[in-house]
């Protein structure tokens, strides 16, 4: 029922601090379309200097209180309560509708992206408290179907933030029933275009690290990094049986910084988390199938996806443990030739090298030797090596999913350490585990 002047009139003989109070219980579109019913609305809910109603409808929607989330890559200034809802409200009716132009479109990706990182990090005591910020995402998200059916019709910058978002969610979206037959095709159609990406050696070169990076130096190839997600992940799923009781945390919940075990209370110096107990899963292709896909058919290759239907192409795919621990610069084995990252213009986040031991279901054991910084727009950046018999044989570069010492752990890829022309490349996933969790693989090998 429309607001006439005698309800409006019955309104402002309450005391505004009550008529306030109850606007924080409504829904902000309702505060909003309260505002426009005359000029005293307007100016209860847009004069207060304090924004104390904006604030109260943000936390109470509920979001994360960025109050409480301490960054050095947030921007300086007060927190504008009523701009940054209304720019969430706006993306949430953007998902919803049936028809959007693309620059609405990657406005509220931008928008999801912002939320997801400013999802506050989860702190001692409380690990199994979930996010609010998060929780909108996801349920805006499921109920609009937004992401699946989204044309890539975007420009790069566009693909990237898209690819960004799709990579947080680690297809936990793209589930689908047994019956579901598109279902079927899309995850097909998704497992054979990042194949693609990932085993094309033309995407890695010395301008982007030989990892999953754009050539501006710095800058995360999230395309790529979306890729090697859905490649690993989905080499997981057809191996129910192989490792049950281990997989890397992912989804949204997973990128929250500090949610990786036994993060919440860092030692003094380690602030990515870095000492402890990890596991990696690799995976590549056999070296003839590599060797076809990129150089095959008189040399064009066979890179449209086709060679991955073939009979008898199979992924390989292996469990690696690791024990890490920080070391100082001046201790790296002189063998561990790698460029090192530069210092970090960070001073809560300088630098951190690392050693440590790995080893797989047949033992292999070699050394590990790396480092990790902070880059620019606070992506924590990896790099390390593996030296068996004193020989460096492999490099890898990636970068960690969501915030500092995060369960969802790190993405990247792998190949031989002096990048020789037609060396092996493939994707790997690194995640930390519990200190005291079983020591999976020494177990097999001593049994």
């Amino acid at each position: 029922m429309a607001a006439t002047p005698t309800t409006l009139s019955c309104v402002f003989q309450i005391p505004p601090e009550l008529t306030e109070h109850t606007l924080t219980l409504c829904h902000p579109r309702d505060v909003e379309s309260f505002s426009q019913t005359c000029r005293k609305a307007r100016r209860l809910v847009y004069g207060s200097p304090d924004q104390y109603l904006w604030r109260q409808l943000f936390l109470l929607f509920p979001f994360d209180d960025p109050r409480l989330i301490s960054s050095p890559f947030q921007e300086d200034g007060q927190f504008n309560w009523r701009k940054e809802l209304h720019r969430r409200m706006e993306a949430q009716l953007i998902a919803c509708r049936t028809s959007s132009t693309l620059e609405d479109l990657l406005k509220a990706i931008e928008t999801f992206i912002s939320v997801v990182q400013s999802a506050a990090p989860v702190t001692w005591g409380h690990e199994r408290v979930p996010s609010p910020n998060l929780l909108w995402v996801v349920e805006v998200l499921q109920s609009t179907n937004m992401l699946r059916y989204l044309p890539l019709l975007f420009s790069e910058e566009g693909n990237q933030s898209l690819a960004r978002l799709r990579a947080y969610l680690a297809l936990t979206l793209d589930e689908y029933d047994d019956d579901d037959v598109e279902g079927k095709e899309r995850l097909k159609s998704i497992r054979t275009r990042s194949r693609c990406q990932v085993y094309d050696l033309r995407n890695y070169h010395q301008d982007n690290d030989w990892g999953p990076f754009n050539i501006i130096a710095g800058e995360v190839d999230w395309t790529h990094i979306e890729s090697i997600i859905n490649v690993v992940s989905m080499n997981l799923s057809d191996r129910l049986n192989d490792w049950p009781d281990t997989r890397p945390r992912y989804g949204l919940e997973a990128t929250r910084a500090y949610s990786a075990p036994g993060t919440t209370s860092l030692a003094t110096g380690d602030w990515a988390g870095i000492e402890g107990h990890w596991r990696r899963y690799v995976c590549f292709m056999d070296y003839r199938d590599l060797f076809a896909f990129n150089y095959g058919n008189r040399g064009h290759g066979q890179r449209d996806g086709t060679y991955f239907d073939t009979p008898h192409f199979e992924e390989a795919m292996r469990l690696i443990e690791l024990k890490l621990t920080l070391i100082d610069s001046q201790t790296i084995p002189e063998v561990y030739t790698l460029d090192r990252f530069p210092d970090s213009p960070y001073t809560h986040y300088p630098t951190l090298y690392f050693t440590g031991s790995s080893w797989g279901i047949k033992g292999n054991e070699a050394t590990v030797v790396g480092s990790v910084t902070m880059s620019e727009g606070g992506v924590v950046r990896w790099r390390f090596a593996s030296i068996a018999d004193s020989h460096i044989q492999w490099s890898s570069e990636g970068v960690q999913i969501g915030g500092i010492a995060s369960a969802f752990g790190v993405i990247g890829t792998w190949t031989g350490v002096h990048h020789d022309h037609g060396d092996p490349v493939g994707p790997f996933w690194l995640y930390k585990v519990e200190d005291d969790h079983p020591i999976y693989m020494r177990t097999l090998v001593n049994n």
